[in-house]
């Protein structure tokens, strides 16, 4: 899918310090996930920082409409495709794979990615069920996942996963606690799970098989993007031999870009060595901030200049693009 932007700004320079304000983030979250902006509010934010092309990755879960691809235009922004953000893991190696495109759309695509979400809020459920023993009153997993408060109003009504904190400000009012007092009851419930079964917290399990996320994605019309790759490192100078591994098995697969910078990373902005692996296996470069609302990214932080958003957009398969299993290999 090619949707050219043109020479409507400048190409930005390469300088982290120049890239702060890129015309196009492809990575952002809003309270369908772990975000803090509803999705109307983070395309208004978007406008307001100038961005021209903005799309939204929620972990496991579409945020894209007509409606929403209608407000973004009214106020100058280009909604131009779905997104998702995928939570995988591969020989123990967690990554996690932004997918792009019509394909996110596709009702079995969307059925598989959505296993991350619900084994971590059923994971949740449990922990509500077990305070619920010593509290009658404690609300059941569908009622959490709204944000329902005593008062009758809904914080999230449209949330597809739950963190401890949207889980806290539901459970703080029921349980007439602060929200510290609320988040260590939580917490001791969750750990208590976890100890019944190890299962909830393991990887293998909560997590996607990276090799059939990049497959199925490129299957069913989608282009796959690995995000902050650096995020495991625990240093920055640390052995990067297994991800190289891991990156060139991965473009065998179907990958077809990577970020090359994240406020994840040890390094601030633009990572050389990083750079230079995607160019030796291939691989284009993509951007966005990982905005979330809470401070640690701003909108267009990372982001692509609109020539690099022109060659990316271009390897988005058009709707129907849909591929034959045999040819998912790219």
């Amino acid at each position: 899918m090619n949707r050219p932007l043109g020479d409507t700004r400048a190409a930005l320079p390469s300088t982290d310090e120049d890239r702060r304000a890129a015309p196009v983030d492809l990575h952002t979250h809003t309270t369908v996930s772990d975000g803090r902006l509803d999705p109307e509010d983070l395309i208004a934010a978007a406008a307001e920082a100038g961005l021209q092309v903005l799309v939204i990755t929620d972990h496991s879960s579409v945020t894209w409409s007509p409606s929403l691809v209608s407000q973004a235009a009214a106020l100058g922004v280009l909604l131009p495709f779905p997104g998702m953000e995928l939570s995988t893991v591969y020989r123990g190696e967690r990554y996690h794979v932004l997918v792009y495109g019509p394909g996110c759309l596709n009702p079995d695509f969307a059925a598989f990615a959505e296993r991350p979400n619900r084994v971590k809020n059923e994971r949740i459920g449990r922990a509500l069920d077990l305070l619920r023993n010593d509290c009658p009153g404690v609300p059941g997993l569908p009622s959490v996942l709204r944000g329902e408060l005593p008062d009758g109003s809904c914080l999230h009504p449209h949330k597809r996963l739950l963190s401890r904190t949207d889980t806290c400000r539901v459970l703080a009012p029921v349980l007439k606690l602060g929200v510290e007092d609320t988040r260590d009851l939580l917490s001791a419930a969750l750990r208590e799970v976890d100890q019944r079964d190890p299962r909830s917290r393991n990887p293998e399990n909560t997590y996607l098989p990276t090799p059939q996320v990049i497959e199925f994605a490129t299957q069913v019309g989608c282009l796959p993007v690995l995000a902050h790759p650096l995020w495991r490192l625990a240093r920055e100078d640390e052995d990067r031999s297994v991800l190289e591994r891991d990156l060139r098995a991965f473009r065998q697969l179907g990958l077809r870009a990577a970020e090359v910078a994240s406020y994840h990373h040890h390094r601030a902005g633009t990572d050389p060595g990083l750079l230079a692996l995607l160019s030796e296996i291939g691989l284009e470069r993509s951007g966005g901030s990982d905005f979330h609302g809470n401070g640690k990214s701003w909108l267009g932080r990372y982001g692509l200049t609109s020539a690099e958003f022109d060659r990316l957009a271009a390897l988005v398969p058009e709707a129907g693009g849909e591929r034959e299993p045999s040819k998912a290999r790219a």
